[in-house]
């Protein structure tokens, strides 16, 4: 029998802070009433006006340091440009605000001629901050773009035999800083391609089944169906890669969702068909209960989180018992 969470209990907490973007999007997802008073509000809210303030020209975001290699700047402006997106997101932003739209085209303008959305890693293959991208994308309502689609086919063209997807590595045994100290010296060199027998790594698949979840083209296919079960099959488990063992953060619960957890997992295996009749997830929902504390919330798990953290992780918790039709108010 599933374990009865007090969620009435949480969303009085989230509703006494009245922290203005979750109370916004505690009340259009799980109360379902009017937010036309929070939109209005929203657009005055210091944190989005700040972000957009501070865009560059480009579409992109990052502040130089004397201290950063430069061979890793492409990489941080890259990856800072979708962590602002994802704020804005958070912070009420849609496609018709402009600062989004330079943002996007920014992100666009990465893709490869193969389809790939280039950009942590020089001239390789980067499946994570592909899949990153293609999920911002979606976010923003771009799932029917041409280019999105082009990143969708791609990502499922360069699954590993098993079904999941993995970092493209030349072997087991060579370290990313290697790989990447290759493409450093030949960043004009064509990527390797991935040894589709290496098997699949949870962290990757995790992240690609995000991206399809978010997408009301293949949220619903055969694949995201293959890679949730890829990723069911994982939980809790640390990740091997060859004969080395990874710890994993599978208990780290985190918002917004950047790395695997199994509240990022609930979240994204909700959204593709999968319900509480599955094990596994009665497991991860199970030991999501018992992390609710005596207040009704759930603490974030990064180690310099603060309240707005906690409130953000739970409101990604009551979204998911909601798909999960657990939310009892």
């Amino acid at each position: 029998m599933m374990t009865k969470f007090n969620t009435a209990k949480a969303i009085e907490f989230l509703l006494a802070r009245g922290h203005l973007p979750v109370l916004y999007w505690l009340k259009r997802d799980i109360l379902e009433v009017p937010v036309d008073r929070e939109v209005k509000n929203m657009r005055k809210f210091a944190a989005r006006v700040r972000i957009l303030e501070t865009q560059k020209p480009d579409g992109s975001w990052w502040e130089k340091r004397s201290d950063t290699p430069v061979h890793w700047e492409r990489t941080l402006y890259r990856v800072e440009t979708l962590r602002n997106l994802s704020r804005l997101y958070d912070y009420g932003c849609t496609i018709r605000e402009e600062g989004v739209q330079k943002a996007v085209n920014f992100l666009v303008n990465l893709q490869s001629k193969e389809g790939d959305f280039r950009g942590t890693v020089l001239n390789e293959h980067t499946p994570t901050f592909h899949a990153l991208t293609l999920e911002m994308l979606c976010r923003y309502g771009l799932d029917k773009d041409r280019r999105v689609q082009k990143g969708f086919r791609w990502i499922l063209a360069n699954r590993q035999r098993d079904g999941g997807w993995a970092l493209y590595l030349q072997s087991a045994s060579r370290p990313v800083a290697r790989s990447s100290a290759r493409s450093r010296s030949n960043p004009r060199g064509q990527p390797f391609k991935p040894r589709r027998t290496q098997p699949f790594s949870h962290h990757v698949t995790g992240i690609v089944l995000r991206a399809l979840a978010e997408s009301p083209t293949w949220k619903n296919s055969k694949e995201a169906r293959q890679a949730g079960e890829r990723l069911l099959s994982s939980f809790f488990c640390d990740e091997v890669f060859g004969d080395r063992t990874f710890p994993s953060d599978w208990e780290r619960i985190c918002y917004p969702f950047w790395n695997i957890d199994i509240l990022g997992c609930l979240d994204s295996l909700s959204k593709v068909g999968f319900g509480t009749d599955d094990e596994t997830i009665q497991k991860g929902l199970e030991w999501l209960q018992k992390k609710q504390n005596s207040q009704g919330f759930w603490e974030c798990g990064n180690k310099k989180a603060g309240l707005e953290d906690d409130l953000w992780v739970t409101l990604a918790v009551l979204r998911v018992l909601k798909r999960f039709d657990l939310l009892r108010a």
